[in-house]
This record gives structure tokens, C-alpha cells and sequence, in this order.
């Protein structure tokens, strides 16, 4: 009911009568290196034609018609991959500032894991009218755990409450269902169960009365966090043992074995270690030049997060912090070996996350944890739109969506060389580098008032 009501009033917006939508020129990347997404060797010296927000003909240059009326953008020595997808973010912290920040930095798709749907879906169709740019948003609504700790959380106590509120949240069209790790047993597989006959899937932390192998194995279809693996189940089953140790041994005689289960089963997962590199700072972080693009709110909710645990925040607390970040490393390239589904996210939310920039170091420390520069890009494409069931992006190919990015240099050489982003092409409308600049420095003005 919200979507058609807001569909109504923007298609009012946007197109009056008498008044069609006006229809983007054809856009041409012309002699540009492809990076496919596939895994294939990249593609030299391309001609790409993108017309109705769509990859129309690709083909090596001299092969592929230029039409009259096109942009042409020459690129030679310039390298062009996929849209990236940040697989974990929670827009109702960030607010909209962060959307022209996540285009900016060539973040064309976002799954929401934890938001107000209100707010999601204002912002989701003023994207498809083209009243403000922002990335494809995908999104749970509102998350089931066993309290409500935060305003974007839903209490559900029993197996009753929580087959209900999935279907809620499938009535109102979410595109899947987070759980949270306080959620009881009985109400997690009986959400788990839910989202089956409904066909939703069920996304987000191990609950601490569920081991990692059981939710995989009922079928979760992705884990958020490689501290999800930590807590819980995990911390009673060794609660005698220090915790370095626990990791250790869990890392030498259990990982291997549970990740090849997640493999066959299945079931993804989104490690966000920048998150977790993040909270090895927490509350001791030094200014970044990239604070200017996080909202007033997101600060203040980071303010009032370090308020109420600064008592909590002891030299235990960053030793602990400090020794999950480093096993997780080791346990992101095992799960690779295992061949699961790594989806690259960041948890962007609150002060202390960069919307868009992100992204990047979340690449940078995949492959510093021994994924290769071309399985890190895969993460945060191909993997992703796989994983979302969307088979019109992800990859580079004929028929595919022309949401891409423009390199000045080649990722597979160096991963860092994502940030080097000369153009973004999101739904066929081309985003040059001055037009991305403007994208910023309008998320830096917007983070400042809301």
C-alpha cells in the first residue's frame, strides 16, 4: 500500500500528462578493458553500447555499430567491472546522505539488513523516478529478536509471534527476513519455517541457542558477521578455555569441516571485516577525512552507543576485538577454499562507517586475508546478484543491466585500484568524474543537517 501510493504521487511527479520521461542518449564505452565478473580473462580493447539502461552489444572495437546519437566515452587504457553491491548496510542509520556517497563510490545495489521500511521505500521509488540518485535498495524491514534493542528491531518471544511477523513482513513485500542473536529457539525455526512456505529467505546473526551448523543446515541462507561464529554456542561450549585459545583450536580442528557444510547446504556468508576492524577502534578512533560524509544522526547515535558501554570498553574488551579481527582473516580464506559464497558488506550504519568508501577496504582486506583481487571484485558482484537471485546484473554481458563502473586501473593488479573510479554508470546515465565530485560534495552538505 505505501510503494503504490508513492509510486502514484512520483509518476505524477516525474512524468505529467502530456509530459514523457525523457529518454537518455546511447552511451559507448569505447576500447576499454572488460573485467567481466565471470573469472574469464579480461576483455581488451571492447566497444560497449548501453541503450534503455541496458549492455545493448559488446564486442571488440571496430565489430560494434556506434549509434549517431551517442555519448561516447573514449576509455581506452581504462578498465570497466560491474556495479558493486554493499551486502550489508542499514540505511535508517546513515539517512539519505548516503546514498549519492554509495554511487560516488560505485556501490549501484545495497542490501538492507535492519531499516524503516517507510523510509526505505520513499527513497526506493524516488530513485526509480529519478528524483534523487541512489543505488538499487533491497531490503528486510524491520529485524526479529527476542527485545527490541533499537528502533529498527521487532520483539518477537515465541514460535506464534514470530511465524507472524514474517508474514507481515511478507505482505508488505520485503525482499527477505534478518534474525537477530537474541531471538529464541523456538521462535527462530519457527521464522526459519515461515520464510520456507513463503519462500522468503532468513538472513543474519546465529541465534546464541542455534549452532552455526544447525541454522545452516535448516537452511538460513546467509550469515552476517564472522563474530556471529563467535558468540553464542560458541563462547558456552568453551566459556573454561581463553578465548585465544578457543579461536585457535576452533580455526585448526573445526572450521574446515563447517564451512564445507555451508558449502553444501548453500548457505553464504557476508564477513564485514571492516566491521570488525572497526571495532578494534571503537571509541579511540582518530578524526577521518571521510567523517564529513556521516550524518549528524548517525554521530549521535555512535555518541549515545559509546555512552552507554564506555564502562564495558576495557583493555579486555580491544584485546578480544583485536584477536576476532585477526582470526577472521584466516577464516574468510578458508571459507573461499570451502568454495561458500563470500558476499562482500560492511554493516555501514553509525559514526566510524563511510558509505561507499567502505566498500573498498572491505575488498582490500579480503584479499589481504588470501582471496585473490579477482574473487574479492566477485564478492561485491557476481556473488551478490547470485545470491539476490538477480539475473539481470552482476556480471558484464549483452541483455545485462548497465549499472558499471569505470576504472582508471586495473583491480586485478591491485584491489585498491576499485577506488579509482573515473566514471559510474548507474541504470544507463552516465556519472563522469566532475558529476561524481558533485555527488559528494552533496552528500557531505545533506550529512550536516540530518
Amino acid at each position: 500500500m505505501i510503494r503504490a501510493a508513492l509510486v502514484l504521487l512520483f509518476v505524477s511527479i516525474v512524468n505529467s500528462p502530456g509530459e514523457p520521461e525523457p529518454a537518455h542518449r546511447p552511451t559507448v564505452l569505447n576500447r576499454v578493458t572488460v573485467i567481466d565478473g565471470t573469472g574469464t580473462p579480461v576483455q581488451p580493447d571492447m566497444t560497449l553500447v548501453i541503450e534503455e539502461k541496458r549492455i545493448m552489444s559488446l564486442g571488440k572495437h571496430g565489430t560494434v555499430a556506434i549509434p549517431a546519437n551517442a555519448q561516447v566515452i573514449e576509455a581506452k587504457d581504462k578498465f570497466v567491472i560491474p556495479g558493486l553491491w554493499d551486502m550489508h548496510v542499514h540505511l535508517s542509520y546513515t539517512k539519505a546522505s548516503a546514498l549519492p556517497a554509495l554511487v560516488a563510490n560505485g556501490v549501484t545495489g545495497v542490501r538492507d539488513m535492519g531499516g524503516l521500511l517507510r523510509e526505505l521505500d520513499e527513497w526506493r521509488v524516488k530513485i526509480e523516478f529519478g528524483v534523487m540518485v541512489g543505488p538499487r535498495i533491497l531490503r528486510s524491514g524491520p529485524v526479529l529478536n527476542g527485545r527490541q534493542f533499537a528502533f529498527q528491531q521487532f520483539a518477537v518471544t515465541n514460535e506464534s509471534e514470530a511465524r507472524g511477523a514474517v508474514r507481515a513482513l511478507h505482505k508488505v513485500g520485503v525482499d527477505c527476513i534478518k534474525v537477530h542473536r537474541a531471538i529464541s529457539r523456538e521462535a527462530y525455526f519457527g521464522a526459519l519455517d515461515e520464510c520456507k512456505k513463503l519462500g522468503l529467505p532468513l538472513v543474519g546473526h546465529i541465534p546464541n541457542t542455534v549452532t552455526p551448523l544447525e541454522a545452516s543446515d535448516a537452511g538460513q541462507a546467509s550469515m552476517e558477521h564472522v563474530a556471529t561464529l563467535l558468540d553464542g554456542t560458541f563462547t558456552q561450549d568453551h566459556k573454561d578455555e581463553p578465548f585465544a585459545a578457543a579461536l585457535d583450536r576452533f580455526t585448526r580442528e573445526s572450521a574446515a569441516s563447517l564451512f564445507a557444510r555451508f558449502a553444501s547446504n548453500g548457505t553464504a556468508f557476508t564477513p564485514t571485516l571492516v566491521s570488525h576492524r572497526m571495532a578494534t577502534q571503537f571509541g579511540r578512533a582518530k578524526p577521518n577525512e571521510r567523517d564529513k560524509y556521516v550524518s549528524r544522526s548517525s554521530r549521535k547515535s555512535a555518541a549515545d552507543l559509546l555512552a552507554r558501554d564506555k564502562d564495558q570498553l576495557t583493555p579486555e574488551f580491544y584485546e578480544r576485538m583485536g584477536q576476532q579481527f585477526r582470526a577472521a582473516l584466516p577464516l574468510v580464506k578458508m571459507m573461499q577454499e570451502a568454495s561458500v559464497r563470500v558476499l562482500a558488506g560492511t554493516d555501514l550504519a553509525t559514526a566510524g562507517t563511510y558509505p561507499g568508501f567502505d566498500l573498498h577496504d572491505e575488498l582490500a582486506l579480503m584479499v589481504k586475508a588470501g582471496l585473490s583481487p579477482m574473487q574479492a571484485l566477485q564478492s561485491a558482484t557476481r556473488n551478490a546478484a547470485e545470491f539476490l537471485k538477480l539475473p539481470d546484473t552482476g556480471i558484464i554481458a549483452t541483455g545485462k543491466a548497465a549499472d558499471l563502473v569505470l576504472l582508471d586501473a586495473n583491480p586485478l593488479e591491485d584491489i585498491k585500484n576499485t577506488q579509482k573510479i573515473r566514471a559510474v554508470i548507474l541504470s544507463g546515465r552516465a556519472f563522469d568524474r566532475n558529476a561524481l565530485d558533485g555527488l559528494l560534495r552533496e552528500a557531505e552538505q545533506a550529512a550536516q543537517t540530518e
